[in-house]
């Protein structure tokens, strides 16, 4: 088939976009793509959407020459801060017609949409807080951070035996078992009063922000299946190792940050509870369960919505009342339960696929 030149756009590039990267409401973005004269183009129309609308149609104009490619250009302003989706279409002069789409960075030409590009747009007048901005953040991922003691099997309610690595340098679990899963449960044991060991080094660095990864009880390593988002996963310690931690690292002018893993819970969690090792009623248990408005159940109980299809992540409606109060509202909601003990802030994860309501509150 014809094709067109995949330097037609890259969209890193300022010659093709610009400004580079995010842009605040109302900014105008100045899109260029550069097809090779010989093809002959005759329209090039930037398609974009708002997420969850419709694309419109914006032509491109011939602007001049760029070695042996034509320039087409159009400038467009994006009204409202979200996700916004874009390609580009081509008439040839043979008659043929193609859809540049995304695909790591470059533009390649297709018979049909496939990837879009994405373009972010943020509200200009919002700003973070000072003490976030004007230092240095150094993120911890808690199981492999440092550890106080070698790591023991843990007790209590949701409480999954784990793989437990007794060295250090063991090499991590990464391949599949024989049931051809991933199933990230084996552990190292870095702790919260590691990180408290640590302050010294943190303050050399000249760190103001520590940015946690999870560290709530969760079934996996990487702890964002949250199985307990009000219990500090007994690996890494307890609510007491982390009011000391966050207090020295106070004393030092530094700030602790949490991931609010907020879009999904865990399949192992008090809330799903699909294997039953909580002591209460999940979703995947009862539609009685105080938690089965928080899911999207498609086919009770085994069918339901997940992030990104993955069926350890079982997504939430964050409209739900009754999460939101959990999550935000109640008085000892989760949000509020940590700053108490001594956070300072929230990274929220997948924050693109969280509905600005639940952002707003």
């Amino acid at each position: 088939m014809n094709r067109i030149s995949d330097s037609m756009f890259h969209s890193r590039s300022t010659a093709c976009k610009k400004p580079y990267g995010a842009v605040p409401a109302g900014q105008a973005v100045e899109f260029s793509v550069y097809p090779q004269r010989a093809q002959g183009a005759l329209h090039v129309t930037l398609w974009i959407e708002e997420d969850g609308c419709q694309a419109e149609s914006h032509p491109l104009h011939w602007c001049g020459y760029q070695g042996s490619h034509d320039r087409y250009t159009v400038t467009y302003t994006p009204p409202h801060p979200g996700l916004y989706w874009y390609y580009f279409s081509v008439e040839l002069a043979d008659g043929l017609h193609y859809c540049a789409r995304g695909y790591g960075g470059q533009a390649e030409l297709l018979e049909s949409v496939g990837d879009k590009y994405q373009l972010t747009v943020y509200d200009g007048d919002y700003h973070t807080p000072r003490w976030f901005g004007e230092g240095i953040t150094y993120n911890i991922f808690p199981d492999r951070f440092c550890r106080d003691k070698a790591p023991e099997q843990p007790e209590g309610e949701g409480v999954i035996p784990r793989v437990l690595h007794q060295n250090w340098d063991d090499i991590p679990v990464y391949l599949p078992d024989e049931h051809g899963e991933i199933l990230n449960n084996d552990f190292f044991g870095g702790t919260l009063r590691g990180v408290y060991a640590k302050l010294d080094y943190l303050e050399s660095l000249h760190v103001t922000t520590i940015y946690f990864n999870p560290i709530f009880q969760a079934y996996s390593n990487h702890r964002y299946d949250t199985g307990d988002y009000k219990r500090i996963d007994p690996l890494l310690g307890c609510e007491e190792d982390f009011r000391a931690l966050c207090s020295e690292a106070a004393r030092r002018g530094m700030r602790v940050v949490l991931d609010g893993v907020f879009n999904h819970t865990g399949y192992d969690s008090r809330y799903f509870n699909a294997r039953g090792h909580y002591d209460s009623v999940g979703a995947f248990q009862s539609k009685e369960s105080p938690y089965f408005s928080w899911f999207d159940f498609h086919n009770w109980p085994n069918e339901y919505g997940s992030w990104w299809g993955i069926y350890t992540l079982p997504q939430v409606n964050e409209s739900d009342g009754s999460y939101q109060d959990y999550i935000i509202e109640d008085e000892d909601s989760v949000v509020r339960r940590w700053l108490r003990l001594g956070a300072s802030g929230w990274r929220l994860d997948v924050a693109d696929e969280l509905p600005d309501s639940f952002i707003r509150s």
